[in-house]
This record gives C-alpha cells, structure tokens and sequence, in this order.
C-alpha cells in the first residue's frame, strides 16, 4: 500500500531554460565582481567566468560519485577557481555577501512551476498521502529553494524537504532517499518516487527499495534497459493515476 510520495523537483515540479540560467550566472558574476572591486578586491569578469565554469564542472564530478557540496564550500571553490588565495583575504562579511548574492539572485530569476504542480500536491494531500521532496541542488542552494516553495506556496504541502547540498550526498546516492524515509516515516514499499532522471532519480529508488514513477516525454520505454522504473508517464497530470494503480492488485 502506497502512503508515502517523494518529487524530484528540477523538470519536475519546476521548469526553467537554458536562458534563464545564463541571466542568472552573469548576474552572479556581474554583481560579484562590483561588490569585490568596491572592497579594493579587483578582479575581472573574465576571472570570475572563468572560475565559474570551474566550479561547475567541480561539483558535477564531486555528484558523479554520489557526493556533494556543502553552499559555503561552493562559494569558496569558486572564488579559489577565480582567483587563487583569494578566500583567505576576504573579510567574512563580504563573504557574506557575496553568499547572499550568489543564492539570492535564483529569487530575481526563479524557475517557473509547472503547469500542474499545485494541482497533483493538493490532490494528493487531500487523498491522505504524505509528500516529500528529494533534490540535487545546482549551483543555488537548498535554503534559497525552500524560499522559493514558501513564496509559491507550495512548501506547506510536503512533510520532508531534503536537498543533495545540505547532506552533502546527491542522488543516486541511497542516504538522501533513507534520510528521507526517516523524516517521512515511512517504509520504501510504501513509497514512491517520481523524478524525470533515470540514472539519478529512477536508479536511486530502485537501489533504495523505493518504487519509482519515471515522468518524462522525451524518454521511451526503448531506453528502459537497465534501469526500469515500476510506472512511466509523460506528464506530471497523468502522475495520480500512476500512484493510484501501485495500489491495485
């Protein structure tokens, strides 16, 4: 008997472009670089690009191995990838700073809720499930999501809030979804998953127990060689029926 249903949340719950992100990156360095050029920290755009892309490609190979960054150590990789030995001059409240600016600008330029997000979280609320959320942060963290739930309305509806940054695991990695069950009570064939990765969210279910819901249209079941999730859908309208049927013998 399904009681429990975790969410992936990037593509999702939530859709955002590839535009988007870059308004959000070059605002970062931007704003970054006027707040270090006006505490005499000079530095260039290019540099903070530069350092940037580095920590992008840092934290990507640190969740290939199902492990992640903590916010504060994202912060200092980008400014050491920038400009090296920069971090240890810095006084803490421009760190501060420039922390706030970096996760901050996500609310100026969020991502947009899909279309149906609000409706399948009441729906199932109302229906008795209890709901969490299983997440691998980018380069905003998990505190400024929470932010964002809350403005949307939304963060009220789910009992758990986990996010990779704040474990310092990422998923495919079993801890956030077993930290997860503990926060939520709740058995793994019990619960749910639905995500739109197969090598993260789908892969990471099976191997914790979980079943898993696979939500995406751009992926047939042709590709379902190794990892097999338990239901498929295309879209996160058709993920209540889907939920359902794991409850029909």
């Amino acid at each position: 008997m399904i009681t429990t249903v975790t969410f992936d949340l990037w593509n999702t719950l939530i859709q955002d472009t590839r535009e988007n992100g870059e308004i959000r990156a070059g605002q970062r360095i931007s704003r970054i670089k006027d707040q270090l050029n006006n505490h005499q920290f000079q530095i260039t755009e290019l540099a903070l690009e530069h350092g940037y892309q580095k920590c992008i490609d840092h934290c990507k190979n640190i969740k290939s191995q199902g492990l992640d960054l903590g916010f504060p150590e994202q912060i200092y990789q980008f400014l050491e990838l920038s400009s090296p030995h920069i971090y240890a001059k810095l006084p803490f409240k421009l760190i501060q700073m420039i922390e706030n600016i970096y996760s901050e600008i996500y609310l100026e330029y969020p991502s947009k809720l899909h279309n149906y997000t609000h409706d399948i979280l009441v729906k199932l609320k109302s229906s008795g499930y209890k709901i969490g959320l299983i997440s691998n942060t980018s380069m905003t963290p998990g505190i400024t999501f929470r932010k964002f739930l809350f403005h949307n309305k939304i963060a009220p509806l789910f009992d758990a809030l986990i996010f990779s940054d704040e474990l310092l695991a990422s998923k495919p990695s079993t801890y956030l979804f077993e930290h997860a069950l503990q926060k939520l009570n709740s058995s793994p064939f019990q619960t749910v998953h639905v995500g739109d990765q197969l090598e993260t969210d789908i892969l990471g279910a099976n191997l914790s127990g979980i079943n898993s819901l696979l939500v995406n249209k751009d992926i047939t079941t042709d590709e379902f060689i190794n990892i097999i999730p338990d239901k498929y859908a295309t879209d996160l309208s058709e993920v209540f029926s889907g939920i359902e049927s794991l409850n029909t013998p």
